[in-house]
């Protein structure tokens, strides 16, 4: 009976079109729009190899053995965290997930009696955080401040501890928040905030917060290092009072094995090298914006403004038709359908990365723009 629901669950998610795989993509092909290391340093052999010829193969250590309360608090990690308190001018705390660092952030501070407005479109681990900690939810409409602002003041005051959070570039629909908007209804309605960097981390340096300058309004950071860090990992950068809390008081990162010693160092040369790597910043801007450029030619809309660009399908076999149709050309592009985006905004998702051409990135909207008149035929 067990696995008999779960097979008629599995075969009315792929009546639906809706149903995962895990593929392996092993073809060549002329452009790969499928990855989140925005600024190509897992292909990048001479930035590799600087870091690789540093390591000391006899006394370099792959496991880190232990929690970071047990046996896992080595001297690469506490280094790390200082280097990055220093950069910051505040505490960080290193986790081995963004989905982690968010959803202990959540579970740990807040609790039934408090309220949390977020985003409607925020990632599923801030929603599993909301989930977990029992605390009133209050969603607003996507990048909207003035309907944040109206649910503040309708429901802030029911409360007792107020959290707002937002992403700072959103993974599916590719576009940015105001801060400064948010940061002043923080203050003007006496919430926390909580800004999710995980995309922005790379393209913007060390972040938006850190670029423009509001780190100090901001009380949690999150910095995934998985998309522009091309690693995986989190740094979380928050007061020192709330470290210590979270040590003493978050679950996930006191019962969680530690990030390991070998992972910890590249995240560390990243990490030191991040302003450094401007050049490749600034080659990923040009490729935007000419990428943009071109969509508006060929009269493409979009939704997005950053280096993720969604081009909305509407239906989940069709978004899955079109992105077969593209992988057979030459380029590789995953459709992106519900839950993870909202039912009736299936879109084919695609990434820019430093190491892009820009004629092969215009060949590419020629394409795109041929298969989609077709489909509406």
């Amino acid at each position: 009976m067990f696995y008999k629901k779960l097979l008629e669950e599995l075969e009315e998610l792929k009546k639906q079109s809706n149903y995962r795989e895990l593929k392996v993509d092993n073809d060549d092909y002329i452009l790969d729009f499928s990855s989140n290391d925005y600024l190509d340093l897992n292909l990048d052999k001479k930035f590799k190899k600087i870091f690789t010829d540093k390591i000391d193969n006899n006394n370099v250590s792959f496991g880190s053995c232990g929690s970071r309360l047990l046996g896992g608090n080595h001297s690469e990690i506490r280094d790390f965290e200082d280097e990055i308190d220093e950069i910051f001018k505040k505490k960080s705390l290193v986790f081995g997930s963004g989905y982690d660092a968010n959803t202990t952030v959540i579970e740990t501070f807040y609790s039934k009696g408090d309220i949390i407005f977020t985003d409607r479109y925020n990632h599923a681990s801030i929603y599993d955080g909301l989930i977990n900690s029992g605390v009133k939810i209050v969603r607003y409409k996507h990048l909207d401040y003035l309907d944040l602002e109206k649910k503040l003041e309708k429901y802030r005051d029911t409360c007792k501890r107020s959290l707002i959070i937002t992403e700072s570039i959103y993974s599916m629909d590719g576009d940015i928040v105001d801060l400064d908007k948010i940061v002043s209804l923080k203050y003007r309605y006496d919430s926390e905030l909580y800004l999710d960097e995980a995309h922005s981390y790379g393209v913007l340096g060390y972040g938006q917060a850190y670029t423009r300058s509001f780190v100090e309004d901001v009380d949690f950071i999150m910095l995934g290092l998985g998309k522009g860090g091309s690693s995986n990992g989190a740094i979380l950068i928050l007061d020192d009072i709330a470290r210590s809390y979270i040590i003493n008081k978050g679950r996930k990162f006191i019962y969680t094995t530690a990030p390991s010693p070998i992972q910890t160092s590249w995240n560390r040369y990243v990490f030191k090298n991040m302003l450094p790597l401007e050049c490749k910043r600034e080659k990923l801007n040009l490729l935007k914006k000419t990428f943009y450029k071109k969509l508006k030619e060929k009269n493409i809309e979009t939704i997005s403004t950053e280096q993720i660009i969604s081009i909305v399908i509407g239906d989940n076999q069709k978004c899955i038709d079109i992105s077969q149709i593209l992988r057979k050309e030459g380029y590789l592009v995953y459709p992106i359908k519900e839950p993870t985006v909202p039912k009736g905004t299936a879109r084919i998702r695609l990434t820019l990365t430093a190491d892009m051409e820009i004629e092969k990135l215009e060949k590419f909207v020629e394409v795109l723009k041929k298969i989609l008149i077709i489909d509406d035929k």
